[in-house]
């Protein structure tokens, strides 16, 4: 029963996490949007910048990573490569590679135009709303991605071994 649930919150853990934050963000409307404001003193345009360098260097990763593992033809990967375990890997690899291109990419106009969250009766403010959980799930995928790899490459290939 438990390994279900392991299993359960590895799969859906990161979208079921960025859910609840949608759901934060929209119930702590007013705190947010005041803190967005010219008064609250935080930057918005500081936000999208630094979601679309995060989503950048994710892609970047987790590209090299899916190169590294559909490019490795021995060892250790090469053996567990038709495995229910690598193929859930894989999916993962390009669900975070989806999820990190499109959140770069719609961090560009959020950049661009700059729009302004702090009013109350704000549509955007549910569309940067979304965007942000958007951006917590693919940190989710990106998190579960590398301490999977972390795991692959940490097991030692038999040519690894010096014969000690």
């Amino acid at each position: 029963m438990l390994k279900k649930f392991e299993f359960i919150f590895e799969k859906f853990g990161p979208i079921l996490l960025s859910i609840v934050v949608f759901i934060f963000l929209i119930h702590y409307k007013k705190y947010f949007s005041f803190h967005f404001s010219p008064q609250g003193g935080w930057k918005i345009d500081a936000l999208y910048n630094a979601i679309f360098g995060w989503s950048s260097v994710q892609v970047g990763f987790v590209f090299g990573v899916y190169g590294f593992v559909i490019g490795k033809k021995d060892g250790f990967i090469e053996a567990v490569k038709n495995t229910v375990a690598m193929r859930r890997f894989n999916s993962y690899l390009r669900s975070a590679n989806i999820l990190g291109f499109l959140l770069a990419v719609t961090s560009l106009p959020l950049m661009v135009i700059n729009p302004d969250i702090s009013t109350d009766h704000n549509f955007i403010y549910y569309v940067v709303s979304l965007w942000f959980s958007a951006f917590t799930w693919a940190f989710l995928t990106f998190l579960r991605i590398s301490v999977t790899f972390g795991i692959l490459i940490s097991v030692k290939d038999e040519n690894d071994f010096d014969g000690a």
